[in-house]
């Protein structure tokens, strides 16, 4: 063994393991070995440990019983493999695409990225002998479907390596970081590199999501927004209070604190912020870095949009609200006393950077703002996400990994749709699920209802209306003991004609036709514009709460 590489593991003494990701064919299960011998650590293969469980390669479990099946068994492993302290663990290409497996392993040690050109990838497959029906008919084409898929869970390693090394180049490129790397609890869990689609700007955003990130992980994603101009800061005062190490970290010239909450959602704070920006001389290449819950990125970002015809907007929200949905997609603005964003524009984020650390300080009231959103994401497009919060029930507000496997989940479904029709002309409009009534209901309260639980009350009425069109008849029930799980009202009292005059503001109308989304399945929904008054009389019969 050569004596740099025993020196190296000696150092290497803080228990960390090291986890190897990347596409098929990149070399993890023998820089695996080699690395476990060198540090003298265990070594996990986990498409070996399939073999071993169920008595299948993973192509033929695959090919047996399925792809869904497969990613079962690969979670326990995965599990498993991860209680070994210090292991080295050599991953399936697709298993850091569950969030659970991803925070896992990722808590386990240090996550190395092993990469190369798709071509190189699928010429080292050419010559193995084991089936890989993942990657039937082309493989190139097929492994560059995969890498745009995987993307944003390979960028968040900490290491990434050419795989087209020598094997003890590659070991030593992941040696050498960790005898000398100081050990942190700070990951970055997802990055994505997604298409920011607006005529002004880059045409790309970033968006990162990460828990306990410091100084230098928010300068890593902020990239040259870092340093580039003189941010403007505004942060929601009750959030800084909450993450003043979090916020001190973040970038800024200038900064002013605000209070947040749907009531500061108004022109006349839209014009104190840019009253304030012109005051301090902000110029058009400072970026306005937004710190707060979704009604503070949602007013920022409308000033972002305005101030100088535009200046850069980085959102840093602090909500599972925000950080699941408000703070992607790039729509700004405010309420009017009548209609709930009604004024604003659309103004995609340079950067998003979410630290789910942040919600740790949260009441259980405002994670039920983020957990009906992420509801809403599962009935539109996610099965799997429906299925993790149905299994976790209440433990899904306490529990840190299941929170954030839920809104990660939520995030890739919101960044997907906004992806593909980035102006509201058809597919978004799918986003508006529980909205279109959530809102109306907010506005009959005073703007006093909680965003979650307006959702959560519209979702209901949708869903009832649904079944009674031919939806899945079972869906209405289970929906309701899934709200009840995570502690939300499913009635309340409220003035039915003003909820009726709020829907008649609402700016999804057109030519006086109210469009409705409508979850006819869990992961189908249905555009409709002719739900009768009968059918809306009738789903606000199974809301509302008659008052004595």
């Amino acid at each position: 063994m050569p004596h740099s590489g025993a020196s190296s593991a000696t150092r290497m003494s803080d228990g960390r393991g090291v986890v190897l990701v990347g596409l098929s064919g990149s070399g993890k299960s023998t820089v695996g070995a080699r690395l476990a011998e060198r540090l003298q650590r265990p070594l996990i293969d986990l498409d070996a440990r399939v073999r071993e469980t169920t008595g299948l390669t993973a192509a033929g479990h695959i090919e047996r019983h399925g792809e869904d099946a497969f990613r079962v068994v690969e979670a326990e492993l995965v599990q498993q493999a991860c209680a070994t302290p210090g292991a080295v663990i050599a991953t399936g290409g697709g298993a850091v695409i569950d969030p659970l497996n991803r925070w896992r392993l990722w808590d386990h040690g240090v996550a190395v990225w092993l990469d190369a050109p798709d071509d190189r990838l699928a010429a080292r497959i050419a010559g193995s002998a084991e089936a890989r029906p993942l990657l039937a008919g082309d493989p190139t084409a097929r492994l560059g479907s995969q890498r745009i898929e995987r993307a944003a869970f390979y960028r968040a390693a900490d290491l990434h390596l050419d795989a087209g090394q020598p094997l003890e180049a590659l070991v030593e490129g992941v040696i050498r970081p960790l005898s000398t790397a100081r050990p942190t609890r700070g990951r970055r869990l997802f990055d994505a590199d997604t298409p920011r689609q607006h005529p002004y700007g880059p045409e790309r955003a970033r968006i990162v999501l990460g828990r306990d990130l410091d100084a230098r992980g928010l300068e890593d994603a902020l990239g040259p927004l870092a340093w580039s101009g003189r941010p403007s800061l505004i942060a929601d005062r009750t959030a800084a209070a909450h993450q003043p190490e979090l916020v001190r970290s973040l970038p800024h010239h200038r900064r002013l604190d605000m209070a947040g909450g749907e009531p500061s959602k108004r022109l006349s704070r839209l014009e104190e912020i840019v009253e304030w920006l012109s005051a301090e001389r902000a110029e058009r290449g400072d970026a306005l870095v937004a710190f707060g819950g979704g009604t503070l990125g949602d007013l920022a970002g409308f000033a972002a949009a305005v101030y100088l015809r535009g200046v850069p907007l980085v959102q840093v929200p602090t909500t599972w609200l925000a950080q699941a949905d408000a703070s992607l997609g790039g729509k700004v603005g405010v309420d009017l006393r009548g209609a709930k964003n009604a004024v604003g524009a659309t103004w995609p984020p340079w950067v998003v950077i979410a630290d789910v650390a942040a919600l740790r300080t949260l009441r259980e009231a405002q994670l039920r703002d983020g957990f009906a959103e992420s509801i809403k994401a599962a009935l539109i497009g996610d099965p799997a996400l429906w299925d993790l919060a149905e299994a976790a029930g209440r433990l899904a507000l306490a529990d840190e990994p299941i929170r954030y496997a839920m809104l990660e989940r939520a995030v890739r479904v919101k960044l997907g749709i906004v992806s593909r029709d980035p102006y509201e002309t058809g597919e978004r409009r799918l986003l508006n699920l529980g909205h279109t009534l959530g809102h109306a209901l907010e506005v009959e309260s005073g703007y006093r209802l909680a965003h979650g639980s307006a959702v959560a009350l519209g979702m209901r009425a949708v869903a009832a209306i649904a079944a009674a069109r031919g939806g899945d008849a079972t869906l209405p029930e289970r929906l309701d003991m899934l709200l009840q799980a995570a502690g939300f009202a499913l009635r309340r009292a409220f003035d039915r004609s003003a909820v009726k005059a709020a829907l008649a503001t609402d700016k999804k109308r057109v030519n006086g036709r109210q469009r409705w989304i409508l979850p006819m399945a869990i992961g189908r929904v249905l555009e409709v514009d002719d739900v009768s008054e009968a059918e809306l009389d009738r789903a606000l019969q199974t809301i509302v709460a008659e008052v004595a």
